[in-house]
C-alpha cells in the first residue's frame, strides 16, 4: 500500500514539477539526526518575495534524509504548498513537519526553488519535538550572518541563477540569502510556450491554450491548481495522432480570473464556448482530477461536443464514499492556516481548495445522459476508492473502467507508458 503521505503529496496541487516553465534546484545543508530518529520535526524558515508567487515560480523548504552512506531515503519532502504561508510584500514564515525517518543518520534541510523569481531568505531553524518540548539542532549559519555561504551547497543550479549574502533586506540581524533567478534563460516548454500560446476571451476570463499536431482534436484539461503542462508526458506520444489542445482553467496556469463563483459547472461552460469559438464540434477529451470532473459535466450538459472521453481520478461529490478522509482533514487545515495567515478568500489558491471541500455535486444518475464513449481510470491507490470510480463507470451508458495496479492519483505522471497506452487504445479503437 502506497503511504497515505505520498498520495497527499501528489494529490495536493501546488508542486508538480513538470509544470514549471523555470529552472528547480535546491540549496541546503546537512545536519547529523541519528539520535532523533523516530522523532518528530519541524523546519523553519522566513522568505521575502521580490515577485508575486504564481504556479511557475515559487519557493518551499525541503528535507531529505540520508542513511549512513550519504544516498537519500524515501525522496524528498517539501512544504505542502508555497500559497499557504505566502504573504504578498511581506517576510512569510514557512514551516516543514515530518517524522524523523528511523534508521536515517543524517538530515539535508533547505529549500527549493522554481521559475524566474528573486527571493530572500533568512532565520532557517530545525526543531525536533520531544512530547511538549522543541529542542533546537544547530544549524550552521542558519541567519546568513557570516560573509561565507558556508556550509550551503547547491545542486541543480541554472546558469545565470545567483546565490549570495546580502545586506540589502535582512528580517534580522544584518544578512539574509538572496536568491536570483531573474537572468535565468528558459526554454518554452508545454504550457509556457509563448510562441505558439495564445489567449482567448472566454466569459470574462482569458484562456491560455496551446495546439500540436495534426488529426483528429483531443482536448486535455488539466487538475486542480496546475496546468496543461501536467500532460507532460503525454504530449509527444498523443500529438504524433491528434491535433492536441492544451487549456488552462480559470484562474490556473497563463490563464486569467475573476471573482466569478468558481464551479466546475463554470469551468464546463468555459470550455464549451471555448470550444464554440474554435468551431470545435465533436472531440475527443482527455480528463485527469478535476479536468474528470470538468469533462463529466461538459459531456452531460453538452454530449453532441464529445467524441470520446477518457478521465482519470474523477469523483461526483465529496464525501466519506467517495474522497479519502484524510483528503479532506488536510484541505480543511489548510484553509485553517490560510484564515489565520491573513489569506483572502478571492486568493485563487483558496477559492480552489474550497472547490475540492465543496464540489462537485453530480447526481450519479445524470451521467446516463453522457453519449460518448467513456474510459473511466484511477490508480489502485487512488484518492477516491475503487468503488466510487466503478459507480462511475457503471452509470455512463457506454463506459469503462480501467485501475492501474500499483499506481495511484498520479499515475500519467509515474507510469507514463501504461497510462499513454490504455489511452491511445481506447481512443483509436472503432
Amino acid at each position: 500500500m502506497i503511504k497515505l503521505t505520498l498520495k497527499l503529496f501528489f494529490f495536493l496541487f501546488f508542486i508538480i514539477y513538470s509544470q514549471v516553465s523555470g529552472q528547480l534546484y535546491q540549496v541546503f545543508q546537512t545536519v547529523n539526526i541519528e539520535k532523533y530518529q523516530g522523532e518528530n520535526f519541524v523546519l523553519e524558515g522566513k522568505i521575502f518575495y521580490n515577485n508575486d508567487i504564481n504556479s511557475n515560480s515559487w519557493m518551499v523548504l525541503s528535507a531529505l534524509f540520508l542513511n549512513g552512506k550519504g544516498t537519500g531515503m524515501k525522496g524528498m519532502i517539501h512544504s505542502d504548498d508555497a500559497q499557504i504561508y505566502y504573504k504578498k510584500g511581506e517576510w512569510s514564515l514557512y514551516e516543514l513537519k515530518g517524522k524523523i525517518i528511523k534508521n536515517a543518520k543524517g538530515i539535508a534541510v533547505g529549500i527549493s526553488v522554481a521559475g524566474n523569481g528573486s527571493y530572500y531568505l533568512d532565520d532557517f531553524k530545525l526543531f525536533v519535538l520531544q512530547g511538549k518540548n522543541k529542542i533546537e539542532v544547530p544549524l550552521k549559519n542558519g541567519g546568513f550572518e557570516e560573509a561565507s555561504l558556508m556550509p550551503w551547497q547547491s545542486y541543480a543550479k541554472d546558469e545565470g541563477s545567483k546565490m549570495s549574502i546580502s545586506v540589502a533586506k535582512p528580517f534580522s540581524g544584518k544578512q539574509s540569502l538572496l536568491i536570483d533567478n531573474s537572468a535565468v534563460d528558459t526554454n518554452p516548454g508545454f504550457g509556457n510556450n509563448k510562441e505558439i500560446g495564445k489567449l482567448m476571451d472566454v466569459n470574462g476570463v482569458k484562456l491560455y491554450y496551446e495546439i500540436y499536431g495534426q488529426g483528429e482534436p483531443l482536448l486535455l484539461i488539466h487538475g486542480n491548481n496546475s496546468s496543461m503542462a501536467s500532460f507532460d508526458n503525454q504530449l509527444e506520444v498523443l500529438s504524433k495522432k491528434y491535433q492536441v489542445i492544451g487549456l488552462d482553467s480559470r484562474g490556473q496556469g497563463n490563464s486569467s480570473s475573476n471573482d466569478t463563483k468558481l464551479t466546475y459547472e463554470l469551468m464546463a461552460d468555459d470550455v464549451n464556448v471555448f470550444l464554440d469559438k474554435m468551431n470545435l464540434k465533436n472531440v475527443n477529451i482527455l480528463g485527469w482530477s478535476d479536468g474528470g470532473n470538468i469533462a463529466v459535466i461538459l459531456g452531460m450538459e453538452h454530449p453532441d461536443k464529445v467524441k470520446k472521453m477518457a478521465i482519470m481520478g474523477t469523483v461526483l461529490y465529496n464525501n466519506e464514499t467517495s474522497v479519502d478522509p484524510e483528503i479532506n482533514k488536510i484541505l480543511n487545515q489548510q484553509v485553517k492556516e490560510m484564515k489565520a495567515r491573513g489569506v483572502a478568500e478571492n486568493n485563487m489558491d483558496y477559492r480552489l481548495k474550497m472547490l475540492l471541500l465543496t464540489e462537485p455535486n453530480i447526481n450519479p444518475d445524470a451521467l446516463n445522459r453522457i453519449q460518448a464513449p467513456t474510459l473511466v481510470m484511477a490508480g489502485e491507490h487512488d484518492v477516491m476508492p475503487e468503488k466510487h470510480t466503478q459507480l462511475i463507470a457503471d452509470k455512463i451508458p457506454n463506459g469503462k473502467m480501467l485501475i492501474f495496479k500499483g499506481g495511484d492519483h498520479e499515475a500519467p505522471k509515474n507510469m507514463p507508458e501504461k497510462f499513454n497506452k490504455a489511452i491511445l487504445d481506447f481512443f483509436e479503437k472503432i
